[in-house]
């Protein structure tokens, strides 16, 4: 019994380092969908095909304009969108869906845009975005091993 209660306390020791590792530090996330394409592939119905990224869980709220990051979507609380911050607090923009609208960025807020204009869903819809929704960084794509590469701040054309 007391072999059966040691194997017992170190799987339950070993299961809260790793969600404490995953809250604390960061995780791998999948990407869905081709709002951040060409940056992010997550358009192709095959897992295998599209990207995981690794989320960072540190800084995400000193971001500046081109950090990529995860948040839960203000329009639904269930859906996690991963888009690129192209404004922070104190800034202007000009959503393009009303290019002659100037948008301020309000205190704890960003500015949220995905890379594939024809597909994004993003603050030209909902608007600035509270940093209290965001839930990570994503830092690197991981798989598939010939993307293997750290994301730059800057967006490919």
């Amino acid at each position: 019994m007391a072999g059966t209660a040691r194997k017992l306390m170190r799987i339950t020791v070993g299961g809260c380092a790793v969600f404490t590792f995953f809250d604390c530090i960061g995780h791998p996330a999948q990407v869905v969908g081709n709002s951040m394409q060409p940056t992010l592939e997550g358009g192709d119905a095959r897992w295998w095909k599209r990207d995981f990224v690794w989320l960072s869980k540190w800084d995400l709220y000193k971001c500046s304009p081109g950090a990529i990051l995860t948040f839960i979507s203000p329009r639904d609380k269930d859906a996690v969108h991963i888009k690129r911050v192209t404004a922070c607090e104190n800034q202007q923009v000009r959503p393009t869906t009303h290019p002659e609208w100037l948008t301020d960025i309000p205190k704890g807020h960003y500015w949220m845009e995905g890379d594939n204009p024809q597909h994004r869903h993003d603050s030209n819809v909902y608007g600035p975005v509270s940093a209290a929704l965001v839930k990570g960084r994503a830092t690197h794509i991981i798989w598939p091993p010939e993307r293997w590469q750290r994301l730059s701040s800057k967006k490919i054309d």
